[in-house]
């Protein structure tokens, strides 16, 4: 930059000189020099010493401006320095006071917590107190109510030891009472009859409903009813049990008088079902025992028995069915079969209630896996 003054400065003054040290052309004047060296020394000394002081004063002059520019440079950049230093110092302090503060702030959050898990623990601690003292308070209630319930249970217990003596001697009263029941019952349940031209025989009453005539019972499986003709024709098994009245018998009693047809029937999950015939009839051992009549059929069960009417008894030793060459009784059973029927009460007893070709009821269970574990045929006269 000095330089570039010290150029423009030398620009501006060689004019000056110039025109000290050239010559007028309108007055023809001439610097003429001699050839005596001093005499050249001299002039051209005094010619240039204006210009030598001109050039030191404006040396002079340049190094006052750069020592004045190169001043305040460094004042300046002194003062940038200070304000820079004092900006950083400034942030530094700012910033320790916001780390404070932060800090401050996080021990007044810390404080706050602590004082809000300290007031919600306080909070619990009183809950449990008022729990604590209502269980105490209901503790004391039941005790007492204990007490007056032991106190209670004494006396009831005294009343039921009474009660108990009561009740086993009451107990002995009634067994008694249910043997002399069971006693009444069988010389009221079991009674002789005599039809005409027959020997008085033994039938059996039904207990519920009461008034009924039993002619067939299945209860066990203890009495084989895969019987012969014959066997059916003249009854068999016990008339406390398991048994047939049998086909003569029956013959005589419903054509003596008109009578009702009552079956009880029931499986072994225990269900039971009834039907009821208004007209029960049976022909002669002549007529091989034919389902004559049954009349109106009323009941559960479903009517199944009313396929067979007008069809002959059949066994397996004589076939009356209509089945050409096949004896329905020799697989199924005895029964007044028309081709094989919906109904057979004289089948294989089953005691779990399960098999084919068993006892069935067509219209109340399915035959052809189930089979009833209970069955009770009643006749009683109709009235007329």
């Amino acid at each position: 930059m000095l330089r570039q003054l010290s150029y423009l400065l030398g620009l501006l003054i060689f004019p000056s000189v110039q025109g000290g040290i050239g010559f007028n052309s309108k007055d023809q004047s001439f610097c003429v020099l001699q050839d005596e060296p001093r005499q050249c020394g001299s002039f051209c000394l005094a010619a240039l010493n204006p210009l030598f002081d001109h050039s030191r004063n404006i040396r002079k002059r340049l190094d006052e401006i750069e020592a004045g520019l190169k001043a305040g440079f460094d004042s300046r950049l002194k003062q940038e320095l200070i304000t820079k230093e004092d900006f950083a110092n400034s942030i530094q302090a700012l910033q320790t006071k916001l780390d404070a503060r932060l800090d401050r702030m996080e021990g007044l959050r810390t404080i706050q917590i602590t004082a809000d898990a300290n007031d919600e623990h306080k909070s619990q601690v009183n809950t449990l107190k008022d729990t604590i003292k209502d269980l105490q308070n209901k503790l004391k209630i039941s005790e007492g109510q204990t007490k007056s319930k032991e106190d209670i249970l004494k006396v009831k217990e005294e009343d039921l030891k009474n009660r108990d003596e009561q009740i086993s001697t009451l107990t002995t009263q009634i067994q008694a009472l249910e043997n002399t029941k069971s006693e009444l019952s069988s010389q009221l349940s079991e009674y002789q009859i005599k039809l005409r031209e027959m020997e008085p025989f033994k039938v059996s009453c039904a207990s519920s409903p009461r008034g009924w005539t039993v002619i067939q019972r299945r209860i066990d499986g203890s009495v084989n009813f895969n019987r012969t003709w014959n066997d059916y024709k003249s009854g068999f098994g016990n008339v406390s049990g398991e048994f047939f009245i049998g086909l003569e018998k029956l013959h005589r009693m419903t054509e003596a008088r008109p009578h009702e047809l009552y079956i009880k029937l029931g499986m072994v999950n225990g269900s039971t079902s009834y039907a009821r015939y208004d007209d029960f009839k049976i022909g002669s051992e002549k007529e091989n025992y034919k389902l004559k009549n049954l009349g109106k059929y009323s009941g559960e069960a479903g009517d199944s028995l009313t396929y067979s009417k007008n069809q002959k008894f059949s066994t397996f030793d004589r076939d009356n069915g209509n089945i050409f060459d096949f004896n329905c009784a020799f697989r199924d059973g005895a029964w007044w079969h028309k081709y094989c029927p919906h109904s057979m009460l004289n089948g294989k007893y089953f005691k779990d209630g399960k098999g084919r070709g068993g006892i069935h009821w067509n219209s109340w269970n399915i035959y052809w896996y189930e089979s009833l574990t209970f069955v009770e045929m009643m006749i009683r006269p109709k009235s007329l």
